[in-house]
């Protein structure tokens, strides 16, 4: 009994993460929209977020939630980091950046 109480809470926290964390499908950093209803605080839009895409404002990475890094564009959002293309959505590429708050560039998800 016990044990599956437990397999219930992970799965219930697995589904909470999935939904507010960061990924291609997520609303919180990394999933597509069309204006700011469609994700948890932001979407930006233009070239270098085709499709859209939802973000959070930031000033350096200890605004971003795992995952995700604080890069300088659109006044400072935090964007998928990633090691390769394929980590990212269809439209992206996994590209060197300058940092919002910090020295240097970091790979993140960002338009092709």
């Amino acid at each position: 009994m016990l044990r599956n109480i437990g397999i219930v809470l992970v799965l219930v926290c697995v589904g909470v993460a999935c939904h507010g964390g960061v990924g291609p499908d997520s609303a919180l950093v990394g999933g597509s929209c069309r204006d700011d209803f469609d994700c948890e605080e932001r979407c930006v839009e233009g070239k270098d977020y085709p499709g859209g895409t939802c973000t959070v404002e930031c000033r350096d990475d200890r605004d971003c939630p795992g995952d995700s890094w604080c890069v300088d564009k659109s006044g400072g959002v935090c964007l998928m980091g990633c090691d390769y293309d394929e980590d990212c959505r269809g439209g992206y590429d996994c590209r060197d950046v300058d940092r919002e708050g910090a020295g240097g560039k970091i790979p993140v998800c960002f338009g092709d």
